[in-house]
């Protein structure tokens, strides 16, 4: 780090004394007091996030994308969009109750995918229609964003390293086989970089830069397709998404 100042430099040199504290703070819906913003490259949080995500020890159900809009990022002070992990504490179907924990920003509307292979194949191209061939089924979403710091912390890697910004992922009924090259896309889907697919393909390209890839079943959370909602508790959230069917969520 360039401007190390005492000891808060010192969780920064020490990766895995980082990804304690935030994997602890999200285990016990906690706030924490690291200086994330001095993380100082996209690496270097993408690391800390994936040593959190080990830390909590629970398994990986898929990856959840946040500011994949533009008026996603204006609201979270990102430049493009960022990824993490969603680990199995925090994938939710069907109506749910969701107890807010401290930190929560709101939450958005979004696609989820299932994978029906691994993607890419080697050598496999990464476009939409590679992606469309690659995915099985898509259900409506709820996702809920939000920070394990006391304080909020604009920019990228301060919120790649705090989990990706996710915090749970609900979601709706299930519904048949859909894919969207045999389905057109209405409404604010196309806020999603101009379609819900390119977000699969988006992380897939980004994935691949880190030596991983999708698997087979991995749940992919394309990020808002509406405006990030504030919530609070006592609210009920329900969204239609048509074809799709339903999602609902019942803050508490």
């Amino acid at each position: 780090m360039l401007n190390g100042y005492g000891v808060t430099v010192m969780y920064f040199g020490l990766k895995d004394t980082t990804a304690e504290i935030l994997a602890k703070s999200r285990l016990h819906d906690a706030l924490c007091d690291l200086p994330l913003d001095l993380i100082d490259s996209e690496r270097e949080a993408y690391d800390i996030q994936a040593l959190a995500q080990d830390a909590l020890g629970f398994e990986r159900k898929g990856y959840a994308i946040v500011g994949s809009s533009e008026s996603a990022r204006r609201a979270l002070g990102l430049t493009k969009p960022i990824y993490s992990a969603i680990p199995a504490l925090a994938l939710a179907s069907a109506t749910a109750v969701f107890r807010l924990p401290p930190g929560v920003i709101g939450a958005q509307c979004e696609f989820t995918f299932t994978m029906r292979r691994a993607f890419p194949d080697a050598d496999e191209p990464i476009s939409l229609e590679t992606v469309a061939d690659a995915v099985a089924a898509c259900r409506p979403a709820i996702g809920i964003i939000g920070r394990r710091t006391g304080r909020a912390f604009a920019g990228d890697n301060s919120a790649i390293a705090d989990f990706g910004l996710h915090v749970a992922t609900v979601r709706g009924s299930q519904t048949a086989v859909f894919l969207f090259r045999e389905v057109g896309i209405s409404g604010n889907a196309s806020s999603v970089m101009g379609h819900p697919l390119n977000a699969v393909a988006w992380l897939a390209g980004a994935l691949s830069s880190r030596g991983k890839q999708l698997q087979t079943g991995d749940v992919v959370a394309t990020g808002a397709c509406t405006r990030v909602l504030r919530v609070h508790a006592g609210q009920h959230v329900a969204a239609d998404f048509g074809p799709l069917g339903q999602v609902e969520c019942i803050f508490e």
